[in-house]
């Protein structure tokens, strides 16, 4: 599967803003992005497959209300060419 690929099937919206208001409000738990706290620049709304392979790899996943939320920790490029897409992508 190519990295582009993945992001069309896998990687479904942006929803910082809601990710956001919802931490702000504490209705997220804070332990998911301890470790991660003031890094992740964007949220992005994804699919089970990709949470589990993300999680795998170290990456900030939150998994609550049916939804999985997975924190990106760069921004300004496209999703498809940053390594760890790159790393899943190629399997």
């Amino acid at each position: 599967m190519t990295a582009q690929r993945l992001v069309e099937n896998c990687v479904l919206t942006n929803q910082t803003a809601v990710v956001d208001e919802m931490l702000n409000k504490n209705l997220l738990p804070a332990e998911y992005i301890y470790p991660f706290m003031g890094d992740v620049m964007e949220w992005w709304l994804i699919d089970s497959w990709l949470a589990e392979r993300l999680k795998r790899e170290g990456e900030v996943v939150i998994e609550e209300y049916g939804c999985c939320w997975w924190g990106r920790l760069a921004s300004g490029q496209a999703i498809c060419m940053d390594s760890i897409i790159q790393k899943i992508a190629a399997g």
